[in-house]
């Protein structure tokens, strides 16, 4: 034992070799006993007994490492006893480098945004854009105001801590459930990350997170033809409010977010078809031009209208929306500053924004055109991706199969 703060282990064979390395646990020399190479039974190290226990075991293992390495033929010397002795602590090879301690979730998380997540596929001939990096570095935000000072290591990454960031980002951040379900997808990305980089991960991380939906069930607004042609027909004095609407009758008959009308030009439109890439999913999509679509072209005499910036198209829309009266009381969830969402009843014209382009594209095709036509134009994977933007009421359903039954007895 060396007069320093750690314990070392020294392991020779005679004149074969007489190596030194550091276990890296820290000690005060008086309260080591020399003799029994253990730490003395005393009350100012209450962990003492474990330590020991390990240290008893390291010796063992370093014994049946060196007979395993001396008959492979394998060189015994400083790097060999460093690594047999991290891997008895199951410590990462790269812990260390550039200073970072990458048994850490959060360190790892961020390493790896710095290091290796502009050279990560996620597509044969794509790699992880400045968007995604930006979602990623969000959630490693998130796991940092979640740990606090008590950092998360990745070995400790099994349901209970799962439960417990879900439960935080529902309960104390406030998250509506998709959010959540996002959030956790990416926090188990970070764990799959690390196992590939062959760091010890507790495979708990690959089980099923039940996460809890507090917010209540509120069918979103949409705007059906009738509410369209209203907007169409729409004119103000205030030029920038027509520029909106001539915006917004192109996302509510392409279904596009507002992220891909902000970059969609001339060259996406190929005859009759827009041609795009949703820059969220990195999906090509084809979409035919709707005649009042068309419309808006000639306005401009061939072109696009000019461009709208997101938080000035969401602001235009209701007020466009409250001109036309569209005031009908409806219960939602309406975002505050703070980012919470907080839900009641409020006029219609409160509750829209941007994102009502997509609900009202796939609600007023629902059941009009095969599910497959909707789901490929708007580039869903899955039936239930379009369900959920159906926001059709019971009521308006029950109405259809009224008007179908009266078609009938007629």
């Amino acid at each position: 034992m060396k007069k320093n703060p750690r314990i070392y282990i020294r392991f020779s064979n005679g004149k074969m070799f007489d190596i030194t390395s550091s276990t890296n646990i820290n000690i005060d020399p008086k309260h080591w006993d020399k003799k029994n190479q253990k730490i003395k039974n005393v009350i100012a190290i209450p962990n003492r007994e474990l330590i020991n226990e390990k240290l008893a075991l390291l010796k063992l293992g370093i014994i049946n490492q060196y007979n395993n390495a001396y008959i492979s033929g394998d060189i015994i010397d400083k790097s060999w006893l460093d690594k047999t002795i991290n891997d008895f602590f199951n410590r990462p090879e790269k812990e260390g480098n550039d200073g970072k301690h990458l048994i850490y979730l959060s360190d790892f998380a961020q390493w790896w945004l710095d290091e290796k997540a502009s050279h990560y596929k996620v597509s044969a001939n794509k790699y992880m854009d400045n968007e995604d990096q930006k979602r990623y570095l969000q959630v490693l935000i998130n796991i940092l105001e979640f740990q606090g000072k008590d950092k998360v290591k990745l070995k400790e990454t099994d349901t209970m801590f799962f439960d417990k960031i879900s439960h935080y980002f529902t309960n104390d951040k406030k998250y509506a459930y998709n959010t959540t379900k996002r959030k956790i997808g990416r926090v188990k990305f970070f764990c799959a990350r690390a196992e590939n980089e062959n760091f010890p991960v507790h495979k708990g991380y690959k089980e099923r997170v039940l996460i809890q939906d507090k917010a209540k069930k509120y069918k979103y607004p949409y705007l059906n033809p009738d509410e369209i042609n209203a907007i169409v027909n729409y004119k103000s004095d205030n030029n920038t409010l027509n520029v909106v609407r001539d915006n917004w009758i192109i996302g509510l008959w392409t279904g596009l977010r507002i992220s891909d009308l902000g970059w969609l030009d001339m060259s996406n439109i190929h005859g009759d078809f827009i041609d795009a890439t949703n820059k969220k999913t990195k999906t090509d999509v084809s979409i035919p031009l709707h005649y009042q679509v068309k419309e808006v072209l000639k306005k401009y005499n061939g072109k696009l209208p000019p461009k709208i910036s997101d938080s000035k198209f969401n602001k235009y829309i209701k007020v466009i929306a409250k001109d036309l009266g569209m005031d009908q009381i409806m219960a939602g969830g309406i975002s505050k500053k703070n980012g919470f969402k907080v839900y009641g009843k409020y006029p219609k014209y409160e509750l829209i924004t941007s994102h009502i382009c997509r609900r009202s594209f796939c609600t007023n095709l629902f059941g009009k055109v095969p599910n497959q036509v909707i789901m490929d134009v708007q580039g869903w994977k899955s039936e239930s991706q379009m369900y959920d933007y159906n926001q059709q009421t019971n009521r308006e359903s029950a109405i259809k199969l009224k008007a179908h039954w009266d078609k009938i007895k007629n």
